[in-house]
């Protein structure tokens, strides 16, 4: 089972984005595959509009990066910035890219 790293936007339209990201992370388990979205979790506890908070919740997510196997990225509606640090991260590391268009 690989360990996939779910990436799409958050910020903006939060309640549309976290059902895209949601939708993705069933298709990766659909896939057989598990799942990791950042962006589902820290929030939960973070503020993602305190911008130290948003930070460390980007970084947390950065660090589990290195254990994934691949990165999926849902780029149907654009790469949002954070995305972009996402996407640069696993370039860095040479994790492949997976582009999603539709979930």
């Amino acid at each position: 089972m690989k360990r996939i790293f779910v990436c799409s936007p958050f910020a903006g339209d939060i309640a549309r984005n976290v059902k895209v990201a949601e939708a993705l992370c069933r298709q990766v388990m659909r896939s057989g595959h598990a799942p990791f979205a950042p962006h589902l979790l820290y929030p939960t506890f973070t503020d993602d509009s305190v911008t130290e908070q948003r930070e460390t919740g980007i970084a947390c997510g950065l660090a589990y990066m290195e254990c994934c196997d691949e990165v999926w990225a849902f780029t149907g509606n654009g790469i949002s910035s954070g995305m972009r640090r996402e996407l640069d991260r696993a370039g860095q590391l040479g994790k492949p890219i997976i582009e999603i268009a539709e979930v």
